[in-house]
């Protein structure tokens, strides 16, 4: 196979033995040395016979007979462009594979049925001569047509295997799906199957490429498909389906899981299905148990100090440029600071010291939100996804309520051919900001009309972020990011006080803090956690001696450093941000599975990452990041011209 596929070289190697009247030539040496290299000197040595080796000790003389053997070998397979007394008689062409191609047959991956009460039985292929589909499956970059689809039917609980799944009937006569985490084809249309490699290399380039499904169709169907020849085209909505299945693959097998569906359902109903199962209300798996130096320290009671050195605030390196931010004096929550609810101010007031209850680890999550989101339902507390998501203004519940009405907010009446709808058209919008909830305040997303013609849409999409940018947690907001609603994501992110973090930083921390304690859940997160307000992550008076850690540079000077990144979550938004014009067209049940696998993704190389550079520190091999050696190259290269500039003058 290696002659066959270098006939390229052949043809070199022919030229050289013609013109020059030699045996062996360079060309095939450095054919011989790459056959060396993969068979390592064991396997090279195996090449040759007892006479060999003791003709040949040296590896240059064994490299020219290893040579020569070829060249026999290539000449009694017809791969010679010359003639044995140097006569050229045709140049070597690519020799196609086509027809030696193996056949490939989708079949189930179990050999018997998993079931307990069939103990391993058997599977017989199910279908008759005339059910079997053919189908196209893209394998790699290769596109191969009329590959025959098999099943498998255990005759014992009835069950049928194919290549992806199992169907099987429950008591009550439903027929149900389980997925295999580790299947090797997936049916991404009705007669369109894709390979492992296909499927992943799709979520890569959506994620990688923040790219559409329209472009990744055209991508794929220019680079691989085009080129065979064929008459088989990819389509967008095959693209779309490989991503769904190879991310609910990824996913459960991730968790430990197999996830069973209803039977042949649409790709829509899969994915609200999918969610569900995989998605967790945003919490994000592969982040569980993570801990890492950048975003989990030890405790400590005294603050690190750096001899003869002022506290001055502009030291912290990373430090914005506020240089009024007052020290911590007085009471911590000033009731006419910031009015962000109209709740009574509850009893309990935070009080004491900000030392920390838990005096293992301190651990900070960031919390920040980007405009963004899909649209919903456009009646008022309804956040549910649109019954036609190119046209529709409600979901289907209230297009069934609103089919015959007028869309005017407060009319209610059956809507008839008139035009009496006109001198109103002046009256249909309504300031920003009118009418709302106090709480809500800081942020409303658009304009707000008197009417029911178009949709609404969700504000933004809110993340908890570790300092070391492994994303904890997501969710979306309708309307505004008030207060309210990000005390409610963390106490769904947080249940249990054990799990609370150490900090929390957030741009809202002062209205946070406050509405927490007015509303009466502060004696709840008191004991484990404080919010750092004044948006000061890193104080020099002291007060917070786990904030701020002394580091030395490349000079060996100490000098203040923040111990945690607060800037996590900014970082996030601008790499989601590019996924924004794609993420915005879809439906919400689109939008939370896309974004949820986004970020599930986006947490694994995170981590994969930190392990890699914790291996190489280890190992004591220093990694220069390529964006930082390209700039090297760039300052050598401008010193070069320099250098030069001055020999000339």
């Amino acid at each position: 196979m290696t002659l066959v596929s270098n006939t390229d070289l052949l043809n070199l190697h022919g030229q050289q033995q013609a013109s020059q009247q030699q045996e062996s030539t360079s060309w095939m040496a450095a054919l011989v040395r790459a056959v060396k290299a993969k068979l390592s000197d064991s396997g090279f040595i195996s090449l040759f016979t007892t006479d060999d080796l003791q003709t040949s000790r040296s590896e240059q003389q064994q490299i020219t007979l290893a040579g020569k053997k070829l060249s026999w070998f290539s000449r009694s397979l017809s791969l010679a462009s010359h003639s044995s007394i140097g006569n050229f008689k045709s140049k070597l062409r690519p020799i196609s594979t086509t027809s030696i191609q193996p056949i490939i047959l989708i079949t189930p991956i179990v050999m018997a049925c998993p079931t307990l009460d069939c103990n391993d039985h058997s599977l017989t292929q199910d279908l008759q001569e005339c059910d079997i589909s053919h189908v196209t499956l893209l394998k790699g970059s290769q596109c191969l047509e009329k590959v025959p689809v098999l099943a498998g039917r255990c005759s014992s609980c009835n069950s049928l295997y194919w290549a992806d799944h199992e169907r099987f009937t429950q008591n009550n006569g439903d027929d149900l799906c389980l997925y295999f985490n580790n299947a090797k084809y997936l049916k991404v249309g009705k007669s369109v199957w894709v390979d492992h490699t296909v499927s992943e290399a799709i979520v890569n380039a959506n994620y990688s490429f923040h790219a559409s499904t329209a472009a990744i169709t055209e991508f794929w169907n220019f680079s691989f498909v085009k080129p065979n020849g064929g008459t088989f085209k990819l389509g967008r909505r095959q693209v779309w389906k490989a991503f769904v299945k190879e991310s609910i693959q990824q996913m459960a097998k991730f968790n430990k899981r197999q996830i069973v569906f209803e039977d042949n359902l649409f790709i829509n109903a899969l994915v609200a299905a999918a969610y569900i199962e995989l998605g967790d209300n945003g919490v994000i798996h592969s982040a569980e148990g993570h801990s890492c130096n950048e975003c989990c320290h030890a405790f400590k009671d005294v603050a690190d100090v750096i001899p003869r050195q002022p506290n001055d605030p502009a030291a912290v390196v990373g430090y914005d440029e506020n240089h009024a931010v007052p020290d911590y004096a007085g009471e911590p929550v000033d009731p006419n600071a910031m009015e962000v609810d109209n709740q009574p101010a509850a009893v309990v007031q935070p009080t004491g010291p900000v030392t920390l209850g838990n005096h293992g680890e301190v651990r900070m999550i960031v919390i920040d939100g980007i405009v963004m989101g899909p649209q919903h339902c456009a009646m008022e507390e309804c956040e549910a996804g649109l019954e036609n998501a190119q046209t529709g203004v409600f979901c289907k519940k209230h297009a069934e309520r609103m089919k015959n009405k007028c869309h005017m907010k407060g009319c209610g009446k059956v809507k008839e051919e008139r035009q009496e709808w006109l001198p109103h058209a002046a009256e249909a919008e309504e300031l920003e900001h009118d009418n709302l909830k106090e709480q809500e305040v800081e942020e409303v997303s658009g304009t707000k009309y008197h009417n029911y013609f178009s949709a609404s849409r969700y504000y933004c999409v809110e993340t908890i972020c570790a300092p070391c940018s492994v994303v904890l947690a997501w969710c979306k907001f309708a309307k505004s990011e008030g207060v309210a609603k990000i005390l409610q994501f963390l106490e769904d992110v947080y249940p249990d006080p054990v799990s609370h973090p150490s900090y929390i930083a957030i741009d809202k921390g002062c209205a946070l803090l406050k509405h927490i304690v007015r509303q009466g859940h502060w004696p709840a997160w008191e004991p484990t956690t404080r919010i750092i307000t004044w948006c000061n992550p890193a104080p020099l008076n002291r007060d917070a001696p786990n904030l701020v850690v002394v580091a030395n540079d490349k000079q060996g000077n100490p000098y203040y450093k923040r111990a945690f990144n607060t800037q996590a979550c900014e970082q996030l938004n601008a790499w989601i941000g590019g996924f924004q014009t794609v993420l915005d067209q879809m439906t919400v049940s689109n939008f939370d599975f896309t974004m949820h696998v986004l970020l599930f993704i986006h947490t694994q190389r995170v981590i994969a990452k930190q392990e890699e550079k914790k291996r190489n520190r280890e190992a004591g091999i220093e990694v220069v990041d390529s964006d930082e050696e390209s700039e090297d190259e760039e300052d050598s290269e401008s010193e070069e011209e320099s250098e030069e500039e001055e020999e000339e003058d």
